[in-house]
């Protein structure tokens, strides 16, 4: 009876096993098509059926982790090895296309990394790019990598495949004589580290009536581009070209990111609706500056990272977020933007800035140029313009101590801060446990009033951070004094008059325990001395590792 039961559990996990092999070959091909391709390729092993459903799946992925770059080793076993399973893999991709075009069945999307030796390797590729077009190709992402003297030509039948929705290639080259271009389904295009000119540009884009993404890195051989006419383009990218002029014609554009190094003359005013643009250039003006932004009427969100500017500028009944990033040179900001909830800047504290008095920022950050400049008189002004905020965000201290503002510093100025309540500080370098007293006296006098403090600290493992956060309650304010010194310059009384209770969470990878017991005693005697009607002090220790 024992082997009978057995035997009748053997035949239903059995059936259970079989029952997936019994699915639909399309729904087959939906599942292996969220495996990594070796996977798939392994599932052909296991019977014809499979065989056959993985040489028909619609989404083939050979990225760079299925051709090893590596084809020998000091070992000659291993070097053997090596070769033999890249001429398997060769093989098995060849079938897999040649399937697909014999049974005329469509290829959703083919992704290709491949190292280009020899004119073997050459010719393997023009054959598979081949199969893939006449598989009626949506997605196209092909990445070279050469020991050739010469890059790749693309094949002029990628630039006629009627199917290519999306187009992403990497080191190759076009050649001049591609003049008739039909991608007509194309809506996204990528090409980096590509070999090309002016004219096969424009014509490769002219070919793309409904062109919606574009994106053009390190292309090498272009001087300047002018796209006009591109009703449909919303997002463009264009970075390290080395372009000289830079001219767009969209109107429907809507982001825009533009990052050329050498000075490149940017014409934008006639991409009327864009919201979203981001400028790395060495070549703006303050007249130019001016001119373009008040021509772009519905700018949302706006990056500046230019070191010729020196006086700027803006006024915008749209812009709800503004960087300004490193621009060296800068010395005044005018801004009168009332719907600006984000503002960020880096760059030196010597700058005359203006705002909006209305503006309240849901976030302020400002990001010292290292090495970072000592605490004086401009930088907790430049502070105080920030802080109309609810989050003030500082960042790139080197150690603990660059946050701390000196004494004197504190007993002659204003705490610039009083109405930001969540305070986050970014410091690179950790702090001892007995020193943190210090870091957060600092952060209580700049912000005298906060819910919640956070500072955190880079570090080489995942998640790349620890972090340190302080939750504060208060209740209503006790004098003991009539006007107290740590009060003297604020309209309400500080922290130290009305905290209710500290909780105190460490989020660490690598929590050393001598480190945390240092830190929670030297908080807990800080706070207890510091306010004067606390309640309550609790210390949690959420490390991870």
């Amino acid at each position: 009876m024992v082997d009978m039961e057995e035997g009748f559990n053997f035949m239903e996990k059995e059936h259970k096993i079989d029952m997936i092999s019994e699915l639909p070959d399309t729904l087959l091909q939906q599942i292996l098509c969220f495996l990594p391709i070796k996977q798939v390729v392994q599932s052909g092993m296991l019977s014809r059926r499979w065989k056959h459903v993985w040489h028909t799946i619609p989404v083939l992925e050979f990225d760079r982790t299925c051709f090893e770059p590596k084809l020998w080793c000091r070992d000659r076993k291993k070097t053997c090895q090596i070769q033999r399973k890249r001429v398997e893999l060769y093989h098995c991709v060849e079938q897999n296309l040649l399937s697909h075009c014999r049974e005329g069945l469509k290829i959703n999307k083919f992704t290709l990394f491949m190292k280009l030796s020899t004119r073997k390797s050459v010719s393997r590729l023009d054959r598979w790019i081949d199969y893939a077009i006449k598989g009626d190709i949506e997605e196209l992402n092909l990445e070279f990598y050469r020991s050739l003297c010469k890059r790749y030509l693309l094949p002029q039948r990628v630039l006629l495949a009627k199917s290519i929705t999306v187009l992403t290639v990497h080191g190759c080259r076009l050649e001049s004589r591609y003049f008739d271009i039909n991608l007509s389904s194309l809506k996204k295009l990528s090409l980096s580290e590509v070999h090309t000119n002016d004219q096969i540009i424009h014509n490769l884009v002219a070919g793309c009536p409904l062109i919606e993404d574009m994106r053009l890195e390190s292309c090498y051989g272009m001087k300047n581009i002018h796209f006009s006419a591109l009703s449909k383009l919303m997002a463009i990218n264009l970075r390290y070209n080395v372009l000289e002029k830079v001219e767009l014609e969209a109107s429907n554009l809507y982001d825009a990111y533009i990052q050329e190094n050498k000075a490149c003359e940017i014409n934008l005013i006639h991409c009327k609706n864009l919201k979203k643009l981001e400028l790395h250039t060495e070549c703006m003006t303050d007249e130019w500056f001016h001119y373009h932004i008040s021509q772009l009427a519905h700018i949302e969100k706006l990056i500046i990272h230019c070191k010729m500017l020196g006086k700027i500028k803006i006024s915008s009944q749209s812009l709800k977020a503004l960087f300004l990033l490193k621009c060296d040179k800068l010395v005044e900001v005018k801004i009168d933007t009332p719907k600006l909830c984000l503002l960020s800047y880096c760059g030196h504290s010597k700058i005359s800035l203006s705002l909006n008095a209305s503006v309240y920022f849901s976030e302020a950050c400002y990001q010292m140029v290292r090495p970072v400049d000592h605490w004086d008189v401009q930088k907790i002004e430049l502070l105080s313009k920030l802080s109309n905020s609810k989050l003030l965000y500082l960042t790139s201290f080197y150690i603990a101590k660059d946050v701390v503002v000196p004494k004197e510093l504190r007993d002659t100025l204003p705490s610039p801060s009083y109405n930001v309540k969540q305070l986050k500080v970014a410091i690179s370098q950790p702090w001892n446990g007995h020193e943190i007293d210090r870091l957060v006296d600092s952060l209580l006098w700049i912000s005298p009033l906060p819910e919640i403090v956070v500072i955190t600290y880079w570090i080489n493992v995942k998640p790349w951070k620890d972090t340190t956060s302080f939750k504060f309650s208060y209740k209503k304010p006790i004098l003991d004094e009539e006007n107290p010194s740590c009060c003297k310059f604020l309209p309400n009384p500080c922290w130290g008059h009305c905290l209710k209770t500290v909780t105190v969470e460490n989020i660490k990878v690598r929590a050393d325990e001598e480190t945390l017991k240092a830190e929670k005693e030297t908080l807990e005697k800080y706070f207890y001395e510091n306010a004067k009607f606390l309640e309550s002090f609790r210390f949690l220790c959420g490390g991870v590792g």
